[in-house]
């Protein structure tokens, strides 16, 4: 049977957000979750197999080459082994993205449904600051942090797509897929303001879309809400961890540094559009939870989480009340 909806991502110690990040996107209405993970150290493979078990995702343990591009990598795999391109719409998101659909019902399905002749949907990101937290403590992430950049602040710039039958690209990057095999300027684009455009000639479309100005209204139609920094501990784990999606070979590739945290924490705006979801999505967090080898490799990652958070806490406030 083929999905509608088909949702992928590459995850390397995402253990403790990786129940929530699964449960939103199936309120959502994504029929079909796809996660490739590769070299975790705190417990994320185990947690993906309990899940995929109990038939919530579809989980493939990648082995990383020496030179590949771990993201770039596990699409491929993914791709090849679960029959990727046998979706209608697929959506390439990160364990710290979450859709948020502002359109009809908030689902998929009503973004979708407004596509006509567009063959991509593209959605800038909506930014999220480390406030109010001090230090990373267990639980979902999303009601926690309601601070967002105000809308024109460059992080904003950051887009992904939803592209409509993905077999008709070469490869899957983590922002858009790539590698027309037709004629690039035949492609129709669906910005979150509501504007249809197509791509000009001689330029590569990833460019055009990572290169699209932000309008005043470019989350009208959706968002994502991007938690890149979350806490200062979580942060310098997600540092440790390295790139997904680029080989950090030099100084200008190295991207998670501490003018980035700074830079994505101000100043901000309260925006909580996104809490509609919480009930349906803590509703079906429970039902996860209810598997028990689902519990416990949650339990397990949190614990190891935890103590590989512990060497970067900062004094006061949050911590002591968990400690």
């Amino acid at each position: 049977m083929t999905a509608r909806h088909t949702l992928i991502s590459g995850m390397k110690d995402e253990g403790p957000y990786i129940v929530e990040w699964v449960a939103h996107h199936l309120v959502l209405g994504f029929d079909r979750i796809c996660v490739a993970s590769n070299d975790c150290r705190d417990g994320s493979g185990r947690l993906l197999d309990a899940l995929a078990a109990a038939g919530f995702i579809e989980h493939l343990a990648n082995t990383v080459a020496a030179g590949q591009i771990p993201q770039h990598a596990g699409y491929a795999a993914m791709r090849a082994a679960f029959g990727i391109d046998r979706t209608e719409w697929l959506a390439v998101l990160d364990a710290d993205e979450f859709l948020n659909v502002h359109v009809g019902a908030g689902m998929v399905g009503d973004l979708t449904a407004l596509a006509g002749d567009a063959d991509i949907i593209s959605l800038h990101a909506l930014c999220f600051a480390d406030q109010p937290e001090v230090n990373w403590r267990p639980g979902p992430i999303v009601p926690r942090f309601p601070w967002a950049l105000e809308r024109g602040h460059k992080a904003n710039r950051a887009m992904k797509s939803l592209t409509r039958d993905p077999g008709r690209f070469k490869d899957i990057h983590n922002h858009s897929l790539v590698g027309f095999r037709g004629k690039a300027t035949d492609l129709r684009i669906l910005s979150g303001d509501g504007l249809r455009w197509n791509p000009l000639q001689g330029v590569p479309l990833w460019q055009q879309l990572r290169n699209a100005d932000l309008a005043p209204d470019a989350h009208r139609l959706a968002q994502y809400n991007h938690y890149a920094v979350k806490t200062w501990d979580s942060f310098n784990l997600r540092r440790e961890r390295g790139r997904g999606a680029v080989a950090v070979t030099d100084a200008t590739t190295i991207r998670h540094t501490d003018a980035y945290f700074r830079d994505r924490n101000g100043p901000v705006m309260r925006e909580e559009s996104i809490a509609r979801y919480q009930p349906a999505v803590a509703a079906q967090i429970a039902r996860m939870l209810a598997v028990p080898a689902v519990a416990a490799a949650q339990a397990e990652c949190v614990r190891i989480y935890g103590a590989l958070c512990a060497p970067y806490r900062r004094m006061g406030g949050i911590k002591d009340e968990i400690a």
